[in-house]
């Protein structure tokens, strides 16, 4: 798997088959080998680039399993890029038994040409008690360890254990500790059904944040357009499913937020392929085979157009707030994003240090996004830690110009721990510019209890316009853009880091025109230069040798002897020669690059957390802002 792009769990990404590449996310439209609706190749003109098939139908019917296996699946079900098959497990559990065993069934999936094969794993339903759901685990697993050498064929090793987070924890694991390469998460059917997104979030969140990322997560069975951002959010790659013909059979549309009764619609809408091809009483004439297939049509275009939205709200970093728009439009759907936004906590170290969009701030729900969670949490350890707390009233400051000079004056004159109210939560004066505070969108509608001063051990003070006066009337004491780029960095960085980067030496230059910190040097060079769309560092070498003296082993990443070499230059770092790596590094944050002895060589942007860094093989680790030679060689 290699990522492109990312927010938190979710990614755009695409991995190697032996039929071509797959771009993720996606969903695989399954095709049914004994009555094809839509011809499969035709699918590519929406974006499908891959399929999935039965195997055990191909196998038990003697017409489809001679054709199978004289030509292979691809020539069978007439598409050229890349073939899923699963193994009948949903019949073995809807009948009891199947004819054919595991190992049986995945060499015939070889033998067909498959490019991923599926074993016969055990279906757990919903109801099944935990010990079943454990049974049904083992089993799973020890059917996947019994599967020798599969060839160019990707081995699926279902995730199982139910509704029980512990037995999809540990499913998880086994399975990525496996020779399986692609991990679909099984038994979710009868909760998509049943409109149980809670549990399925749930369920998401246990399989992915224990799962090997550099394995494909499947969700089986899923293919609605109204949950398909939201299983993305919580670290899906790929779906399949069959509700494109099994709605357009039922004479139902899909729609990116439901579905609709064809009976009950008045007109098309302009993105479907039916608009201005009939008109609605024609449309009701049609013969049903037709009409079965332009619903089908209509519904393949619905998924491949929301598949289209998520992957482009990944690469702005907005699928977050496109979820929770999305959440709205189903009772069921916004219980699950509660449950998310109760749960983010888990998946913090997953999260950017910031992102290219602004943040959307809409109540007090929006504080459990995972950027907040950081920036809230820095904020308290400051509060505790602090002997007196200046927390400066909304008519004075309330998060709008950032430079108005009233601030610093404040600031300047006081030894205290200046704080203002960002959507009515406290946080620290010196992270005004700094990601999501300065950058963000927010309501205008005051928060019920709005301007309740946050009081610890009693040494809060709210400072009014009303005290100002005596305020300027105190000596200076302190430098503010000094004091700003250091806690800027113990954020981004660790509680100390600003100290041990911005020394009694360093000096800072400001924008002349908006008056905005853009540089800090230290005897004539610069240690780092302040982003301007996020208010964080980016460090030079000099900053970087700075950061690694401070003798943590922290923010960096050791490579082999001749990558060192080439990513002194300026090169970027890939996976495969990365030998050693801190775990805590955040995606988007800088990072030390260092050699075999342990001297930094480069420095840049993590594009991966570091619980991840050590699981990729292909890719950028590290995109590289600087190196220790100058100049990269022609």
């Amino acid at each position: 798997m290699e990522v492109l792009h990312r927010e938190g769990l979710a990614r755009v990404g695409r991995f190697k088959t032996p039929h071509g590449w797959i771009e993720t996310p996606t969903v695989m439209p399954v095709i049914n080998p004994n009555l094809i609706v839509i011809d499969p190749q035709k699918m590519k003109q929406l974006g499908a680039t891959a399929v999935i098939t039965n195997g055990y139908i191909i196998r038990r019917s003697p017409d489809l399993n001679r054709k199978a296996t004289a030509s292979g699946v691809h020539s069978l079900i007439g598409f050229d890029g890349p073939v899923m098959t699963d193994s009948g497990t949903f019949q073995s559990h809807v009948y009891g038994s199947v004819e054919y065993g595991n190992q049986d069934m995945v060499e015939f999936q070889r033998s067909i040409g498959s490019d991923i094969g599926t074993i016969r794993d055990i279906f757990s339903e919903p109801w099944d008690s935990h010990e079943q759901a454990a049974r049904a685990v083992d089993e799973t697993f020890r059917r996947v360890e019994e599967i020798g050498n599969t060839g160019d064929m990707i081995l699926a090793g279902p995730i199982q254990g139910s509704i029980y987070p512990d037995l999809r924890k540990r499913s998880a694991k086994l399975m990525s500790g496996s020779h399986a390469g692609y991990l679909p998460v099984g038994g979710v059917v009868p909760l998509l059904e049943s409109y149980r997104y809670t549990d399925l979030v749930s369920i998401i969140q246990a399989s992915r944040l224990n799962s090997d990322p550099s394995k494909p997560l499947h969700l089986f069975g899923a293919g609605h357009p109204m949950f398909l951002a939201m299983s993305v959010l919580m670290g899906i790659d790929m779906f399949d499913s069959a509700s494109y013909i099994k709605y357009a059979r039922d004479s139902r549309l899909l729609f990116p937020d439901g579905t609709r009764d064809l009976a009950k619609i008045v007109e098309f809408p302009l993105w479907s392929p039916i608009y201005n091809k009939y008109s609605m009483q024609e449309f009701l004439k049609l013969d049903p085979e037709t009409r079965v297939r332009e619903i089908a049509w209509h519904n393949l275009t619905a998924i491949f157009m929301e598949i289209r939205e998520i992957r482009e709200r990944i690469a702005e970093q907005t699928l977050w707030q496109y979820v929770e728009g999305k959440s709205r439009s189903h009772p069921a759907l916004f219980e699950a994003f509660r449950w998310i936004c109760r749960n983010a906590g888990a998946t913090l170290p997953f999260h950017e240090i910031s992102r290219k969009s602004p943040f959307h701030f809409h109540d007090r729900m929006s504080f459990r996004q995972p950027v907040a969670r950081r920036l809230i949490r820095h904020a308290r350890n400051i509060m505790e830690s602090a002997n007196d707390i200046w927390i400066i009233h909304p008519e004075i400051f309330s998060g709008g110009d950032s430079q108005d000079p009233v601030l610093r004056d404040i600031y300047e004159r006081t030894e205290a721990q200046v704080m203002f109210l960002w959507n009515s939560t406290p946080v620290p004066i010196e992270l005004k510019d700094t990601y999501p505070v300065q950058q963000y969108i927010g309501s205008t509608r005051k928060l019920p209890g709005d301007f309740v001063p946050v009081r610890i051990r009693n040494k809060t003070r709210v400072i009014r316009k009303a005290d100002l006066a005596d305020i300027l009337s105190h000596e200076r004491i302190r430098d503010m853009d000094m004091n700003q780029v250091r806690a800027i960095a113990d954020y981004q960085f660790m509680p100390g880091a600003g100290m041990a980067i911005f020394g009694m030496g360093s000096t800072v230059r400001v924008s002349r025109s908006t008056g905005r910190i853009r540089t800090v040097s230290e005897s004539g060079r610069i240690l780092a230069t302040l982003r301007p769309h996020d208010g964080f560092f980016t460090l030079s070498m000099d900053g970087a040798m700075k950061l690694s003296a401070t003798g943590r082993e922290r923010f960096r990443v050791t490579v082999t002897k001749d990558s060192a070499e080439y990513n002194a230059r300026g090169f970027n770092v890939f996976f495969k020669f990365i030998t050693s790596h801190d775990p805590n590094i955040l995606a988007g944050n800088e990072t030390l690059v260092c050699n075999e002895a342990g001297t930094p060589v480069a420095v840049g942007r993590a594009t991966v957390p570091g619980t991840e860094i050590g699981k990729y093989r292909s890719g950028v680790a590290i995109r590289v802002n600087h190196g220790t030679v100058e100049e990269p060689d022609a």
